[in-house]
This record gives structure tokens, C-alpha cells and sequence, in this order.
């Protein structure tokens, strides 16, 4: 099962997005710094990691805030979960450090324009519950999202 961690990083009531590109999609989309959680990491760490990579920014695991998880069902199965965070940066430097060589850029937008650039997404457990967070400000902690053939379903 893939474990996976996210993070909304705030500053000045901006959102960090970055562009990258998945093997699995058809071109290079922006998204919230996130990645996989890592052998023997913690849900935290592994976001901080990836917040660090991605984009450069840091934080401390005592600022960060849980505001969704999800869990990924297919054919009856889960087959992924991650944690997503929010937290309030105090330094907005960006500096790509990414392993993986999948960040092209990273950038601040306004809120507006990152539930914009989110809907472009073409995976539903990223996209819809931070453009939901990003909308109403509400922690909706549990999303599940169940795979039907290739149609999308999801409940929180």
C-alpha cells in the first residue's frame, strides 16, 4: 500500500503550488508539494521532507496541522493513504532540491488561482479535497476514494 503526505503551505495568504510532472499523466500539472512517505518516516516527516524538496521551504513538525487524510479503494482494496497539512511559512524562498527531478518550478498564487490551477488535476484523491480545503477552510479529515472502472467516486 503507498503511503503519501502533502502540504499546504501558506504565506502572506498566498499557497505554494508546484510543476511537475507524473509518469502516470499526461503532461505537467500544478500541485501542492507531496510525495511518498518513506520506509521507517512518519506521515509528518515525510511531508516536511517533501515540502523541503519540492519547494525549498521549511518548517517545524509542531507547526504543521493535520486537515485531510484519504484512503484510495480499488476493486474493494485499499491501495494508498496520505496525510495533508497545512502550515504558515516564515521564510518564502523557493530553492528545488527534488530527488526525483519531477518539480519544474514552484511559485506563490492566490488562493483563487491555486483551487484554479488544482482543477486541472487529473487524480481526484489530490485534487478535490484540497480544492474543498482551500475553498471553505474547513478540516474534513476522512476522504475515501473508490476507483470504479475509470470513473472517480469519493465521500467525506
Amino acid at each position: 500500500m503507498g503511503r503519501y503526505a502533502g502540504v499546504v503551505a501558506r504565506y502572506g495568504g498566498q499557497v505554494a503550488l508546484v510543476w511537475e510532472q507524473y509518469e502516470a499523466w499526461d503532461g505537467p500539472y500544478w500541485n501542492l508539494p507531496s510525495g511518498a512517505v518513506e520506509e521507517g518516516e512518519t506521515p509528518t516527516a515525510g511531508a516536511l521532507r517533501e515540502l523541503r524538496e519540492e519547494s525549498g521551504l521549511l518548517a517545524a513538525e509542531a507547526e504543521l496541522a493535520l486537515v485531510w487524510t484519504t484512503q484510495v479503494l480499488i476493486d474493494g482494496r485499499v491501495t494508498s493513504r496520505s496525510w495533508n497539512y497545512v502550515v504558515d511559512v516564515r521564510d518564502p524562498a523557493f530553492a528545488i532540491d527534488d530527488p526525483d527531478g519531477s518539480v519544474m518550478e514552484v511559485r506563490w498564487f492566490s488562493v483563487e488561482d491555486a483551487v484554479r490551477r488544482l482543477r486541472q488535476l487529473p487524480y481526484p484523491p489530490i485534487a478535490v479535497p484540497a480544492i474543498d480545503y482551500l475553498t471553505y477552510g474547513v478540516r474534513r479529515e476522512d476522504w475515501t476514494f473508490t476507483l470504479d472502472g475509470e470513473t472517480w467516486g469519493w465521500d467525506s
